[in-house]
């Protein structure tokens, strides 16, 4: 037998953790262009999305073409009731670009990971783009094509690159329909 032979049969069969997540990643890439992922309902979309490790609380709605970086799924978390509509954008991690000098080479920089939490009944507009460490907060409206770099409050309406609050929501007086100030 020879040595190649030898090594392959005696060796033990150990799977990386950064395997897994590329061979995910992999059928995600493939799958997302399947007419059939498409045509899935946008309410049986975050079940393919848990599977990658998206935390996901409740009901949600998912819109066609939506991204995530898969393989930081862990950090991404949904509340119940959001909905992501068609072609958004949610990364959990982005380039340090704080060491970045003249001449040097843009891909050797270290990549900075940070959570991503939509909160509970968050309506992201088609386009809107997700950057890491950002908290978009209970209730929240995010226009279309918006870059949401930092913290959105709860109850606001937000639009724009970067993504700025141009409105409140306010609450209504449950007993005659009202609004309060």
């Amino acid at each position: 037998m020879s040595s190649l032979a030898h090594k392959i049969k005696v060796a033990p069969r150990v799977i990386s953790h950064e395997f897994v997540v590329y061979i995910k990643w992999l059928l995600f890439k493939i799958a997302k262009n399947w007419v059939i992922l498409n045509r899935i309902s946008a309410r049986l979309r975050p079940w393919l999305w848990k599977k990658t490790g998206v935390q996901i609380n409740g009901k949600v709605c998912i819109g066609y073409d939506v991204y995530y970086d898969v393989t930081n799924a862990k950090l991404l978390r949904i509340d119940e009731g959001a909905w992501i509509t068609s072609r958004c954008l949610l990364l959990c991690h982005r380039r340090d670009m704080s060491g970045y000098r003249v001449g040097d080479d843009v891909n050797k920089l270290p990549y900075i990971k940070a959570e991503v939490h939509i909160c509970k009944g968050v309506h992201l507009g088609m386009g809107s783009i997700v950057m890491p460490g950002v908290t978009i907060g209970e209730g929240a409206i995010i226009g279309a094509g918006s870059v949401v770099t930092k913290d959105i409050p709860a109850w606001t309406i937000a639009v724009g690159n970067p993504c700025r609050v141009i409105k409140e929501i306010k609450q209504r007086d449950d007993s005659s329909g009202t609004e309060k100030d």
